[in-house]
């Protein structure tokens, strides 16, 4: 089963939409407005019909009627079925909005030719038709629209096919001396061209656009909620303080007076289990209150990834050591981040490996470098997860796990962590085949590193 990859971290909008150059891909995201595109179609086969009207009527311009009536039938009916399946609620594909366009120009190149050929003014609606493309649909659309306007512009100027339907066919000739429509042709297919690029990029340009202000809204709201909870912890702990600290006294009271001869062990045991719940709780609060804005408190250091990995392990028993097995690439580069953050951050993600696979399984860590950063990547032995948990993830006090081991913050301060030094944090799963967390962490000196 393919894995399921969510970025979680300052570039989520990019890990599903790269931003690649649609100038050049044919993959640039597509924008579909196939309502639109309808009552488009409408108003140019209305339009087609009003001039035709006025053409042959006041302008006395002779064509073939029955067969323009014929091309402008098929148009019509073809936006019937489009507009009658979006009626329905079925949304058309990319596919289907694509060949309609590729049959508007067809359409339109079968009624120039029956209608005066390259003389008639109307040619240039084939630009029309490629910014209708470049808007609505993606570039690989916009390319054929562009190809199939120009071939289409092209065709007009064959002299047999216009001999057949063109009145105007014996007036210019096409021969070998006759540079004008020549130039017109390749005036056209550069004007095509363009309008393809241009447009393209315009809309690129606009989508990267939308693309920043929906990043900065999003990081605008991560602090905002970083901030409420560092408030609701420090208010938490504060009040919660006085209370635990006569529960702890009052517990180990408790503890001397059961030891005395005659009384139940259960009760030590009771007192003792007071003591350490209580200890949990001032460790929750710490966790919640102290260490939300660590990365932001502590100082940056150059570090190799090393320290890293030695800073985390030291977090963990011998047993637990054990389980971990590091592979360190060679010639890796320095990283600068507070060296407490980064090993808190890096045992978060190990952790959550550990609770997520089988008992005494293994945990895979391993360290590389991916162009100006230094990866880090944490691999469970897990069940995997499903689509629907990845997607949540990373969010405040979310968590799979029971009641009482976890509370949700950890991935969300591993990735606050991340992005507040210029890296990311990215979770891989599928079910079945485990989860691999990675840490990405710009090398020192680099752009995007924290000077």
């Amino acid at each position: 089963m393919k894995p399921v990859v969510r970025q979680i971290d300052s570039g989520a909008i990019e890990a599903v939409h790269p931003r690649i150059d649609p100038l050049w891909s044919l993959e640039a995201g597509p924008v579909v407005t196939a309502r639109w595109l309808t009552r488009f179609r409408w108003a140019v086969a209305a339009g087609a019909v009003a001039t035709l009207i006025v053409a042959r009527v006041l302008l006395g311009v002779q064509f073939s009627g029955g067969g323009v009536l014929l091309l402008l039938a098929a148009q019509v009916a073809s936006n019937a079925w489009l507009d009658l399946m979006i009626r329905r609620g079925s949304e058309p594909s990319v596919r289907t909005l694509g060949g309609l366009i590729l049959f508007d120009i067809g359409i339109l190149t079968a009624l120039m030719v029956l209608t005066g050929g390259p003389s008639n003014p109307f040619t240039i609606s084939y630009l029309v038709y490629i910014t209708l493309a470049a808007v609505t649909l993606n570039a690989a659309w916009t390319w054929a629209a562009a190809v199939a306007s120009v071939v289409g512009y092209g065709l007009l100027f064959v002299t047999p096919l216009r001999a057949l339907v063109d009145p105007h066919a014996g007036h210019l000739g096409m021969d070998p001396g006759l540079g004008h429509q020549v130039g017109m042709g390749v005036a056209f297919a550069v004007a095509a061209l363009l309008t393809a690029s241009f447009v393209t990029r315009i809309r690129w340009a606009l989508e990267a656009r939308e693309r920043a202000l929906a990043e900065a809204r999003r990081a605008a709201a991560q602090q905002e909620r970083l901030a409420s909870l560092t408030t609701l912890a420090a208010g938490a702990a504060h009040e919660l303080a006085t209370p635990l600290s006569a529960i702890a006294v009052a517990a180990h009271e408790l503890d001397l007076a059961a030891s005395a001869p005659g009384l139940p062990p259960e009760i030590a045991e009771d007192a003792r289990l007071i003591r350490s719940q209580v200890d949990r709780c001032r460790e929750i609060l710490d966790q919640m209150s102290g260490r939300a804005d660590a990365s932001v408190a502590h100082e940056a250091q150059t570090l190799p990834p090393e320290r890293i990995v030695e800073g985390m392990l030291a977090t963990f028993g011998a047993h637990d050591r054990e389980r971990v097995l590091v592979t360190m690439a060679p010639g890796l580069s320095s990283v600068q981040v507070p060296l407490e953050a980064a090993a808190r951050s890096l045992r978060t993600l190990v952790k959550n490996a550990f609770d997520a696979s089988p008992a005494d399984a293994p945990v895979q860590v391993s360290v590389d470098t991916e162009r100006n950063q230094v990866r880090f990547r944490v691999k469970d032995s897990g069940t995997g997860m499903t689509a629907s948990t990845l997607q949540r993830a990373g969010e405040p006090f979310f968590t799979t796990k029971p009641v009482g081991s976890g509370f949700g913050l950890g991935l969300f301060l591993a990735r606050t962590f991340a992005e507040r030094w210029g890296g990311s944090l990215a979770l891989s799963s599928a079910p079945g085949d485990g989860t691999t967390a990675t840490l990405l962490l710009p090398s020192a000196g680099t752009e995007g590193s924290p000077s």
